[in-house]
Parts: C-alpha cells; structure tokens; sequence
C-alpha cells in the first residue's frame, strides 16, 4: 500500500538510495575535528551490517546501543536498518541493574556500548543468555573499528519489509520502561508530515531524484541525545536526504560550545529539548553580541519539553532569519500538533496548531470530536503510528484503540480544541514527570524511596522548575533512623541521578484519599507550599 506522503519503503533502502546520489566526499558525520565523509559512512554501515549478520543475528532480533551522542551511534542505528535488525535505545544514565531490565524486556540479541559504560555493563553477559554479541566502541577493547573497517563495503543483497523497524524505549505511568515499535513505513511517513517538509515524496524514486537534485542539503545538530526518539530522528530525517548530521562534543550542554559548532559547520537545523536547552543558547547570544556567524542556521525544532513564547521571542530578536518549530508528539505516536514562530508570527506558550490526523476524543463517552469542533478530552491521532508495545499486548490495547471504524493513538495526554481550532495542551500524564526531557515515573522512585533506610512511605512529584521544566520532589514519612544522606545514598544505588528528588520534604501523614491512593493534586500542593 502507498499513501500519499511515504511510499511503501524501509530506513535501509532509503540510506542506499541517497548513499548511490550523494557525493562521496560530503560529509555524512561530523563531531568536532572528526568527519566520517559520506561514501566511508555507507561503507562502514555496509560492513558493519554484515558484521552483525555474519555473527549470528537473525531478522527482527533487536541490537541495544549504549552511546553518547557519537557518531557510531548513527552508524550501528543505520547498520541495524540495513541488516533488518531492530536496534533499541538504551539511557547512559542507567545503572546495571536498569539496564539489564531492558536487555531482558526486549531480549536482545547484541549490546554496543562507550567505552566509558564497560564497567556499567560488564555483569551482563553472564546474565543474559539472550546476548550474543557485545562489542566495545573506543578504548583498549575496541572490538567496533575492525567491524567497521574490514570486509565488502557494497550494499547488502537483501530485500527488506517496510514494517522492518526500530524500538524505541519510553515510559508511562507503569514505572517501568516499555519498548515501542515503529515500522519504517510509518515513522517515514510521519518524517514527512512536518511542516518544514516543503515537498511531496510517493516513490523511491521521487527521493532519489530530490536526493539527487539537492546540492545543499541540510546540516542538523541533534543537541539533545541521540538516546531519544527525538534526537536520532532528526539526525535520520537528513541523513535519508543526503545531509549531515552534526555532533556536539561535550558530555554537558555548553551553549557557547553549541554556537561555535553551528558557525564552524554552517548548521542549518538544530533540535533541542524546550527551555532547558534554548534559555542558555538565548542567554549567551545576548552576553556576546555579534560573536558568532549564523547566517547558516534557518530552523530550531523542540520536542518534549515547554518551550515558553519568551525566549521562543528572545531567539528570533537575535536571529531573525529563524523559523522555531516546537513539536507536540508522544513515543507512541508523533506529529500531534506545531508551534510556528517566526519574525513576523508567534504562538502562546502551550499552544499548537494541530497535526493533519489529530483528533480530540471525549473521555466520558470515547465521542471524536469533528476536526473543527471545540472541546477537551484526550489527545490523539489516526493511523500512522507506533505498532505497540513489544511484548504487552495490554497496554498496547490501551493506548491503541479501535473506535467505530478507526484506531486511534492515545497516549494519555489530555488536551482541549480552542474555538479558533488550536490544540492546548492540559497535561502529559499525572503520574509522570518531564524533567529536562528525561521520563520519570513517579511508581518508580516511590518504590526506590521505600526501600531506602528509614523512609516508610512516599509521594513524588513535579513542580515547576525554570532550568528543568519540572522538577522531582518527594515527600515522605520517616522512621527511626532517617537521616537524608544515608537515604540518598541508597537512591543512587538504585535509580540514574535524573531521577533523584531534588527536594525531599519529611511530613507527619502523606496526603491520600480514602482508598488509600495518593492525592498528588494535594502532594503537589504542599509541595509548592513548603518550597516557597
């Protein structure tokens, strides 16, 4: 079947298509002094395909990749796409024990991983009988370049399926991370709905000959990880388009350093993650006025995170040439709604115009409300969109959902349609915190404070953080023996530090209704209450 923004295709025909267009001398990768050239990056993906192939890995087996943002995690991704193996993110804040949960939840076949992460992910081969392959980029161990390097560098002899894909871990409101899977089919028609694509893509041949035809792709930088569905799909969306993909170097965001790589490799794109990244990059246009050339740069696109109308304002004051691009999207289902902000136009903080397939559904009656009728109840779309969650057809059933003749996406975001057609978006989930666009489940670090010495009960919630968006603060009840740095210690051994409370607030009695549930509307109150 084609429709009418993405043909029946795969993520591994579509790289050897603009591999067989491009020039292999443009940049394909680069972070800092390195470049990785477009003909060496077809090359090394081709090889390490066959590596991986070669080494026992069967079609749809699932390859973990545990990386900063470097340019071997581009490349395994896309190695993955052309063996038609389905390659998994995996958070580097993780501890084993995290880690390990998702190893077993998808029982991957192959783990990749920095060699800053060795020690990290040294238990787990002996754990998971599951794990053929476990290869070390960088370091005395290198076991990556020689994949990378040796063998036939052509493209694969292989017929691939569209609903080939990827598997994309996120949360929820279960505490535990759960794997979506996306078939390329539908996450490259999603690609190209965005309102930055200015053409119309049916065949394989419409993209080679747009590939093709475009001396000037785009440059983007991915300034958030490529761990997040967000960041290694901006990366992908130029990339398919013969473009570069361009890497920042530090582990921390560093403003300055961002503006220095956008001058120095004329970026035209970059991604960020709301207000937690574009609120320094304003900060330091404004303390170093004509410092840097960016005339290059044309977009700034955000995910997953508020990115408030006054530094959206900030921005476009310095750099007027810019088109921002904030996006409302869920891991399960993207495209959902668009903030345009431009010199000449803006959008309020929390408002969208709304994706060509997003629809309001009415929580009370499971009504869709018609596309241009007011209303509020939870957001969703029509097809295209994720297939599930790997391995949980309940909660798949959940939050894919068959009403009348359609099946709808509907991740649990509540929104409302304004008269003037706009989507607002209410809240993404009572029990799930976005703090600097890293999930927290609220389930989760509860469980982690109880079993933390002298803590007999928690809440956890999000308050509003001007850095962060939100910010994890607990309230507990205390036994005998509490004392916060012995607690604290036992969280870090437990949970990745973004999950940390920032804050921990010791009450008498928790707030909980009379079924014993928590009360967040009241935890959250006492909260702001206490912090001022």
């Amino acid at each position: 079947m084609t429709n009418e923004t993405g043909g029946d295709w795969n993520f591994g025909d579509l790289l050897d298509v603009a591999a067989a267009h491009v020039p292999a001398d443009r940049p394909a990768l680069v972070r800092g002094d390195r470049t990785i050239l477009w003909g060496d990056f077809d090359a090394r993906t081709n090889r390490l395909a066959r590596a991986m192939l070669a080494a026992g890995l069967a079609s749809g087996d699932r390859v973990a990749i545990l990386a900063r943002n470097i340019p071997e995690f581009i490349e395994i991704a896309c190695a993955a796409f052309k063996a038609r193996l389905t390659h998994v993110n995996i958070n580097y804040r993780y501890t084993t024990a995290e880690i390990e949960y998702v190893l077993a939840d998808c029982q991957a076949a192959a783990l990749f991983h920095q060699e800053e992460f060795a020690g990290v992910v040294a238990p787990l081969p002996a754990a998971l009988d599951h794990l053929k392959l476990v290869v070390q980029i960088g370091g005395n161990a290198d076991g990556y370049e020689a994949m990378v390097g040796q063998g036939d560098g052509g493209p694969l002899a292989i017929t691939r399926s569209p609903t080939d894909g990827y598997l994309l871990y996120t949360g929820g409101t279960t505490g535990r991370p759960k794997g979506v899977m996306w078939a390329a089919r539908d996450a490259r028609q999603v690609q190209l709905e965005s309102p930055t694509v200015r053409t119309t893509i049916t065949t394989l041949e419409d993209h080679a000959h747009q590939v093709a035809a475009n001396a000037a792709p785009g440059r983007v930088m991915p300034a958030c990880p490529l761990m997040h569905g967000a960041g290694l799909n901006s990366s992908m969306a130029e990339l398919l388009m013969g473009g570069t993909a361009v890497l920042l170097e530090k582990d921390s965001f560093d403003a300055a350093e961002l503006w220095d790589q956008v001058e120095r490799h004329r970026v035209t794109r970059i991604l960020i993650v709301g207000d937690v990244f574009a609120r320094p990059m304003l900060q330091a246009l404004e303390a170093h006025p004509g410092r840097w050339d960016l005339s290059s740069l044309k977009v700034i696109s955000s995910a997953g995170l508020m990115w408030s109308e006054e530094v959206k304002r900030g921005l476009v004051q310095q750099l007027p040439q810019l088109s921002l691009v904030d996006i409302l999207g869920a891991s399960e289902a993207s495209g959902f709604g668009y903030a345009l902000t431009t010199a000449q136009r803006s959008t309020p903080t929390g408002y969208f115009e709304p994706g060509r397939q997003t629809v309001i559904i009415d929580i009370d009656t499971d009504r869709v409300l018609a596309d241009a009728e007011p209303g509020t109840g939870w957001l969703a779309r029509r097809p295209p969109f994720a297939l599930g969650y790997f391995g949980d057809p309940e909660k798949t059933a959940q939050t894919y959902r068959r009403i009348g003749d359609t099946v709808y996406a509907i991740p649990g975001d509540m929104a409302e349609r304004t008269p003037e057609g706009l989507i607002r978006l209410i809240g993404r989930g009572n029990l799930c915190i976005n703090t600097g666009g890293e999930k927290v489940f609220v389930e989760e670090v509860e469980e982690a404070l109880k079993r933390a010495p002298g803590i007999e009960d928690a809440i956890v919630v999000g308050i509003p953080d001007a850095t962060w968006g939100k910010a994890v603060v607990a309230l507990v009840r205390a036994g005998p023996g509490f004392e916060e740095p012995r607690a604290r210690a036992a969280l870090e051994a437990d949970l990745a530090r973004y999950k940390l409370p920032r804050r921990m607030i010791v009450l008498d009695e928790l707030p909980r209704h009379a079924s014993g549930k928590s009360d967040y509307r009241r935890a959250t109150e006492l909260a702001l209450a206490t912090l001022g």
